[in-house]
């Protein structure tokens, strides 16, 4: 299974959960908002995000003995949330889903929980958790890419299409009419990748090679792209093109195990 970047600004902060969109027109009435993090847990959440993991954890354990801990499910979710960080998928599960079980308003969690879920092969679930979370944000790129890794594993190859396709659709929605910002060509560059999964699945090498290609043009530094295009490449045929692109995979997987700076 593929380990999930959750690098994600509008997820990873104390307002985690809701809504990124402009605010709507008056006459349109306001999406729901998750609860913000209580501010007592701020410095856990900080601890999470500088990955001092125990030390997240040990200010989540004083918050949850503390009189008043107003929010103990916001508290197993920043515990959950340093597990899964170390992807320590079992026990971040177990967290996440206390912090659903605890305050289920609180949605930001089951995205997390979903993802969590998905990398312990619990698919059916995973797929509940985040049908869950996209249900409260529609919006939410990256949860429409977790149904589609659900989907591709389950066999569920038109699902998995259509969430990838919902996944770009969604990503590049965010930067309508100007260039997008390298973070979000990295995501699209990600999802592109997998869209190339279902293609290959089917035994689509055309389509494999576009999805692979546009991947590869946002973000070259992917190294997993550059085998697959290989890959596709010497079953189409075109020899000299399929060892440029292991040459580019070797090179990418060097730099990232040298530790180089991801391409702009």
């Amino acid at each position: 299974m593929v380990a999930i970047l959750l690098g994600l600004a509008a997820l990873l902060s104390p307002e985690a959960g809701q809504s990124q969109a402009q605010s709507p027109p008056a006459s349109v009435a306001p999406a729901p908002r998750a609860p913000k993090l209580d501010p007592r847990l701020t410095d856990a959440f900080r601890s999470v995000k500088a990955r001092r993991y125990e030390e997240a954890r040990r200010d989540v354990d004083v918050y949850l003995r503390s009189a008043g801990a107003a929010h103990p499910g916001q508290a197993h979710f920043v515990a959950g949330l340093s597990y899964h960080q170390q992807h320590l998928y079992e026990s971040a599960r177990a967290r996440f889903a206390r912090a659903v079980d605890l305050e289920p308003d609180y949605l930001t969690a089951y995205f997390f929980y979903g993802f969590a879920l998905y990398n312990l092969g619990r698919l059916d679930e995973a797929r509940q958790a985040l049908e869950r979370y996209l249900a409260f944000d529609p919006d939410a790129a990256e949860a429409a890419f977790g149904l589609g890794l659900v989907a591709l594993e389950q066999d569920r190859v038109d699902d998995a299409e259509g969430s990838f396709r919902r996944a770009i659709a969604l990503a590049e929605g965010q930067s309508p009419g100007k260039p997008m910002p390298a973070a979000l060509r990295e995501d699209v560059a990600r999802y592109e990748a997998r869209l190339a999964d279902v293609y290959l699945r089917r035994d689509d090498l055309p389509r494999a090679r576009e999805a692979l290609d546009r991947s590869l043009e946002l973000w070259p530094d992917h190294f997993e792209p550059w085998h697959k295009l290989a890959l596709t490449l010497r079953r189409l045929g075109d020899s000299a093109g399929a060892d440029r692109a292991q040459a580019r995979y070797a090179e990418a997987l060097q730099r990232r195990a040298a530790g180089g700076s991801p391409t702009p």
